[in-house]
């Protein structure tokens, strides 16, 4: 059988077996979740190849939707760029073109010029009526690995994914067929697993009407001579909205704070002998009610509790509404040391690959912001560590298997067809030929026998799992994104990140975090260039019409104006000067005086510390972009990449 026409049903068997996950795809709506969207598209694709062997149409629609209608979480505008190329097929060489940029580079070998071809980045610009008219997109080289689309060597000489192996075998692809493959991207299939957030359950609301009412109730039940509830009541019925609102923004410190209060005013209630048997079944009853909402609040009511709102290495007290989101890749990944992998810090979960950790703030106008306290990959940030940019890319060290299946079919019959013509070399003493032949031989059997060796088959020097999204830059990105959506669907203002010497220094000096996070004024090491963060902030503000820079956030609720006041030292390493600094936090605030706290109303100075922030847009709530919008092929290829 002819490689093309392996070739063909190779991807229309790919096709037809890949899925979304079906948990991850309700979570994020994802275009692959329902039954026709899964099916459709193998559907069409076979149809095409059937009947239209030279012109094969493309499916389009809006930007970054992916040929959906659909919204899904996240979209790829590598994928817009593809359905540029036009009906028809096209070979490798053109894809290629069509994907990367190319550079002439001048050097020497022996004394001798020479001139070399390297591969970059292609950056394109959105058309007009296009939602995002005007905006530059870049193809990055981390999507085109992920994707399984193509590897690059580190002059960007192809070397594997399905446009290598259409190369190899000087094959054609139209546009489809590569829209598909980035449509397959395991990111695309991510889930986020969220702990904590804004509790807006039916069972929770009707349980705090059912508890005001009994309240009411027994107020006006109580006997005159029980003089103390005059004093306690008001203070129950206060308490118990302070209770809803802590519930509701998932700060458990003051939900165990105000439930033992509740509780403990409610027993001196039920105390005093003025009160009858039938008053004392009413207090019983509200605190059954009391003891509810809490297991609700922890867990009970199929909520996630938080897991780290009081680890203060990485989490800055004051906030309200604390919460954790944690990216998921639940299936299993072939080929890792382990399929499905507890990655650390949440181990009711596989394969959790980074998470977010995040809060709210108000500014001094009264502006909400959703704060960013950390972002972590315990899945890729050690393997970011050993790798250089030219290893972790190249698919020797770091394997892809995700839509790997039609690149091993074409390998698999390819050496099949090359033993053959190396017996007929040999049988014609063409030993030129035959020497070549078994070079192509080695090569095909070294790509086949990688691909799904496990790490610990390699020596732990040698290989490494793969999980997407290796890059710091590439999951800071995503978290970001899928915060700027989920801002905007709450209705906040911004979307900001602690500094790093507000709260990453609890940790010590790590150049790696002033780099990430970086300073309020968007700077990172030595408060000089550009931190990660903040730069992305700036990328993603150009690409919504919206903007990026400096704003001032609450330390703690502003509406709680007595502040319990403690301060953090940090120095840095000599070799950065020594310089000693004091930063300021709230540990806890309170309605009322108490010993030690310090009076700080909303419109002092003093409540209020500078962060780097992206304004929100209304349009961050539709389909945010996949991937950072610079990094392409020629990077610093001895550097690791965190």
């Amino acid at each position: 059988m002819a490689l093309k026409e392996l070739f063909k049903r190779g991807i229309q068997s790919l096709l037809k077996k890949k899925k979304t996950d079906p948990v991850s795809g309700d979570t994020q709506k994802l275009i692959t979740y329902t039954k026709e969207a899964k099916q459709l598209p193998a559907k069409q694709l076979a149809k095409q190849d059937a009947q239209l062997p030279v012109k094969v149409d493309r499916k389009i629609t809006d930007d970054l939707l992916m040929g959906e209608t659909k919204q899904p979480a996240f979209g790829s505008s590598t994928y817009d760029w593809v359905m540029k190329k036009g009906p028809g097929k096209y070979s490798a060489d053109e894809w290629i073109d069509h994907l990367t940029s190319s550079r002439k580079v001048n050097y020497k070998v022996f004394g001798k010029n020479a001139t070399r071809t390297e591969r970059g980045p292609k950056r394109f610009t959105y058309d007009k009526g296009s939602r995002f008219a005007g905006k530059e997109a870049t193809i990055n080289k981390e999507e085109l690995f992920d994707t399984n689309l193509a590897t690059f060597d580190d002059v960007g000489n192809i070397t594997g994914g399905l446009i290598g192996a259409a190369k190899r075998f000087n094959l054609k692809l139209s546009a489809q067929d590569i829209g598909n493959m980035i449509k397959m991207n395991p990111v695309n299939r991510l889930k986020p697993v969220e702990y904590g957030g804004i509790f807006t359950s039916p069972k929770v609301e009707t349980i705090f009407k059912g508890l005001t009412s009994k309240i009411n109730d027994l107020t006006l039940t109580a006997p005159s001579t029980a003089t103390a509830g005059n004093i306690i009541f008001p203070n129950i019925k206060s308490n118990l909205r302070g209770l809803e609102r802590a519930i509701q923004s998932g700060d458990q410190n003051s939900i165990k704070r105000i439930y033992e209060k509740l509780r403990s005013d409610l027993a001196a209630l039920r105390g005093q002998e003025a009160f009858n048997q039938n008053n004392k079944v009413q207090i019983n009853g509200i605190m059954g009610g009391l003891d509810e909402l809490v297991r609700i609040s922890k867990g009970g009511g199929n909520v996630r509790p938080v897991k780290y709102q009081n680890e203060t290495s990485y989490t800055f007290q004051g906030g309200n509404n604390y919460r954790e989101t944690v990216f998921v890749l639940d299936e299993p990944i072939i080929g890792n040391s382990k399929s499905m992998a507890n990655m650390g810090h949440y181990g009711d979960l596989k394969n959790n690959l980074f998470h977010v950790r995040y809060d709210t703030r108000i500014t001094p106008d009264g502006k909400k912001a959703m704060v960013i306290h950390e972002i972590q990959s315990d899945a890729n940030q050690s393997i970011a560590k050993q790798l250089t940019a030219k290893e972790a890319f190249k698919g020797e060290r770091r394997i892809n298997p995700f839509q790997k299946d039609i690149e091993l079919d074409l390998l698999v019959n390819s050496r099949t067809k090359l033993l053959k013509d190396m017996d007929d070399a040999i049988a014609k003493n063409q030993f030129n030929k035959s020497r070549a032949i078994s070079d192509d031989l080695r090569s095909v059997n070294k790509q086949i026998n990688n691909t799904f060796k496990r790490g610990t088959d390699y020596g732990t020097t040698n290989k490494f799992d793969y999980f997407p999204l290796l890059d710091a830059d590439a999951y800071g990105d995503y978290a970001l994104k899928f915060l700027m959506n989920k801002a905007a669907k709450e209705k906040f203002d911004y979307v900001a990140v602690m500094p790093f010497n507000k709260l990453h220094f609890r940790q010590g000096y790590k150049a790696g975090n002033e780099r990430f996070y970086g300073y309020a004024n968007g700077k990172g090491i030595d408060k000089k260039g550009q931190a990660v963060m903040p730069q992305l902030m700036k990328k993603a503000a150009k690409f919504n019409d919206s903007k990026a820079g400096t704003v001032k956030l609450s330390l703690s609720d502003p509406k709680k104006p007595y502040k319990e006041v403690m301060k953090d030292n940090f120095t840095y390493p000599e070799a950065k000067g020594g310089k000693k600094i004091i930063s300021e936090y709230h540990e806890t605030a309170s309605n009322a005086p108490m010993k030690g706290y310090k009076l700080i109303p909303e419109n002092d100075p003093r409540l209020y510390f500078d962060a780097f922030a992206i304004e929100v847009k209304p349009n961050m709530a539709y389909t945010q972009k996949l991937y950072k919008s610079e990094g392409g092929l020629v990077v610093d290829i001895f550097k690791t990449l965190w």
